[in-house]
């Protein structure tokens, strides 16, 4: 037998799973990290507790699975991208991780676009932290031997090559995508120095190298097994649902929330990101907090639930089911930027706000509100996309991430994005559905991507119910004016000090 590793990074925990040339799960794990806030805006992790994660979830997975390391013919990582790591010449960390989360450089942002003369960047865009680290901790960017991300980080921890996965390269904004290189210009723009990156940037089906003799005694699987580029989570994700030719679509809601549409490289506004599928590109728009809001309800709200060990999930979703049916008396508005925001607007000081209770609100009113939060937003991007491409005519649109789980949520989004929603059968492992087909067209086992078209597997469609439709139209109003109305007092409230 021939099995496949794949390990999918995410915002809070690393999901390993082992899978046969079939792309049937063998088996999966588990395994999470810690975040650090340190200051208001900042959020980092620790390379060297990712790393022990991967090292664990490997070694609980070959025991439960009864994988035997011989039998593995490959390995693919995926990762949240804009995330910066300094290290060394022997390639040990300077600095923490800073995560795509983090939005400390918005003084940074605010000077390269005057630069640049328009509003491109702000505070969470890598481009931006490099400035921020030449301005405040020069110290550490003259020490550095390289800047990586996460993947290129463990990239060299596992194979001791030096390598930028180009899906992830993009996310720092130095990379000339028609090119597939450094872009020189923007290095110049912010005095960053081009030394500190790999000049090797892979492709997703790419060999990077092999496990070292080091690395495979950490992981428990010894030396000799190739490692392919993979990708950034959300090129991952495309991969994962399927979403490999021009009107694709697909929603993620895991920590973050995202939409994302796929275009060819020739159409006249292609998409900004590159696909790992050659010749295609997508439209990207995310929110920082999706099913975030959804833990920060049930942690709040249904506290006492989660301490006796009820099934919380249940409890909420039949709650809104009956908040549902009440007669519309309770507009409550939530604004779910928990971190700040991304997309459908770009502002590190946005938070989240609970709007227009009353003495008679309810906790399932709450927890409505919260969830319909989540939705507009997604409903948001939908618009702006429309706006900037002139339509929206997905051929399917497919979910995965945790929110899949929630009937209730699956439904609501197909409500009020007035748009058939299909979640995957499997959707909180697609990430690693997609890295295989990596490694397999890596190897030469699949002659290019199309072998998606014969693993991904769709649960049943819900389509959008008519007799919600002009609620949620007169919601989505008041949540958008609401926004408009509150972006400057935000500002005041959490500009930094």
């Amino acid at each position: 037998m021939e099995y496949y590793l794949t390990y999918d990074f995410g915002s809070g925990s690393v999901k390993a799973a082992l899978a046969d040339r079939n792309y049937s799960l063998k088996g999966i794990e588990n395994a999470p990290y810690q975040t650090y806030f340190s200051k208001f805006g900042r959020a980092e992790q620790k390379p060297e507790e990712q790393w022990c994660a991967m090292c664990w979830a490997t070694h609980r997975l070959l025991e439960k699975s009864g994988v035997l390391p011989a039998e593995i013919a490959g390995i693919a990582i995926a990762q949240t991208a804009t995330t910066v790591i300094f290290v060394d010449e022997q390639g040990n960390p300077l600095t923490d991780c800073v995560m795509w989360m983090d939005g400390r450089a918005e003084t940074q942002a605010r000077k390269i676009n005057t630069k640049l003369g328009e509003n491109r960047f702000n505070g969470k865009n890598v481009i931006c932290k490099l400035l921020w680290f030449i301005e405040n901790q020069p110290e550490i960017v003259n020490r550095a031997y390289k800047m990586l991300d996460v993947s290129a980080f463990l990239f060299r921890q596992m194979t001791g090559e030096w390598a930028y996965e180009f899906t992830g390269a993009r996310a720092t904004c130095l990379v000339d995508i028609k090119n597939r290189c450094w872009d020189d210009e923007m290095f110049q723009i912010i005095g960053f120095p081009k030394r500190l990156v790999p000049e090797h940037i892979a492709s997703s089906t790419e060999r990077i190298g092999c496990l070292t003799e080091q690395a495979g005694k950490d992981l428990g699987l010894g030396a000799g097994i190739p490692l392919f580029g993979g990708c950034a989570d959300h090129a991952t994700a495309i991969l994962g649902t399927g979403c490999i030719r021009p009107n694709d679509a697909h929603i993620y809601i895991g920590t973050s929330a995202w939409l994302a549409f796929v275009t060819s490289d020739e159409e006249r506004k292609p998409g900004r990101m590159p696909s790992p599928v050659p010749g295609k590109r997508y439209h990207f728009y995310d929110t920082d907090s999706g099913g975030s809001c959804i833990d920060y309800l049930l942690n709040t709200y249904y506290d006492a639930e989660q301490q006796m060990g009820s099934d919380t999930y249940a409890i909420m979703n039949q709650e809104i089911i009956e908040a549902l049916t009440e007669e519309d008396k309770e507009k409550v508005l939530f604004l779910p930027f928990l971190a700040g925001a991304s997309a459908p607007i770009s502002n590190t000081t946005v938070r989240a706000s609970l709007l227009n209770l009353t003495r008679s609100t309810k906790r399932r009113h709450i927890a409505q509100a919260v969830m319909q939060g989540v939705c507009f937003n997604l409903r948001w991007m939908r618009d702006i996309h429309k706006e900037e491409n002139g339509c929206w005519n997905p051929n399917f649109l497919r979910g995965i991430g945790g929110g899949m789980a929630s009937e209730v949520f699956v439904q609501m989004m197909a409500d009020v994005l007035d748009t058939p929603f299909t979640p995957l059968q499997n959707p909180r492992f697609a990430g690693n559905l997609g890295l295989q087909s990596c490694i397999t067209v890596g190897l030469g086992m699949a002659k290019d991507f199309s072998v998606l078209d014969e693993v991904v597997e769709c649960d049943k469609t819900y389509m959008p119910r008519e007799k919600y439709r002009k609620r949620y139209d007169q919601l989505y109003d008041f949540y958008r004016e609401s926004y408009h109305s509150l972006e400057n007092m935000y500002r005041k409230l959490n500009a930094e000090s």
